[in-house]
């Protein structure tokens, strides 16, 4: 099976989102409250695209091979994930000029994870990362990652107080992701022990 290019899957989820906040807009109206709802639908699109590019090596070095094909097109969801982002900034942008502004908190939080989100991507293109040196570039993506997970989780917190059928499954996917991650660590961690 041939591996879509890169362009591909940006075009893919950028399209998905944009289709999706469309629709939405068009059957609840571009006030606050159909902006909402579409800022959340493309939230959960995008974190099924984050989750995919994040989980995917946790999944191959604790399960195996079967999962090799999630971790190889890592970069590619990953740009899925900045391209979907792009709609939901979008929103975001809508949501203030109507003149609901989220709070400084919400912009801090969420803005450092968009940047972040962004500066993954503009650097995984072509050889920019080498800018970093491999120790940079890798500890500038296992912060990024996580920090982004880490806003997710905030995101889908209280699942219970908000909706259990909206995100309780969002919530569970979210902690699962930081679970395989630390237990990846850990086998690789025993791996690296017992190989000296």
């Amino acid at each position: 099976m041939r591996s879509r290019p890169a362009k591909s899957w940006i075009g893919l989820a950028f399209a998905a989102s944009l289709f999706l906040a469309a629709i939405i807009l068009v059957v609840r109206g571009a006030d606050v409250h159909g902006t909402n709802a579409a800022l959340f639908a493309t939230g959960r699109l995008q974190f099924l695209w984050f989750w995919a590019a994040y989980a995917g090596g946790p999944l191959t070095t604790l399960f195996g091979a079967t999962f090799l094909p999630l971790k190889q097109r890592g970069r590619e969801l990953g740009l899925a994930f900045a391209a979907a982002l792009i709609v939901h900034l979008g929103l975001v942008s809508w949501r203030c000029w109507i003149g609901a502004v989220p709070t400084v908190a919400v912009f801090l939080r969420f803005g450092a994870a968009a940047a972040l989100t962004i500066l993954l991507a503009i650097l995984s293109f072509g050889n920019l990362h080498e800018l970093l040196g491999p120790k940079s570039w890798k500890l500038l993506r296992i912060i990024g990652m996580n920090y982004i997970l880490y806003v997710f989780l905030v995101d889908f917190q209280n699942p219970l107080e908000r909706g259990i059928i909206l995100y309780l499954p969002f919530s569970v996917m979210a902690a699962a992701a930081a679970l395989l991650q630390l237990a990846a660590w850990g086998v690789q961690l025993r791996s690296a022990r017992t190989a000296v």
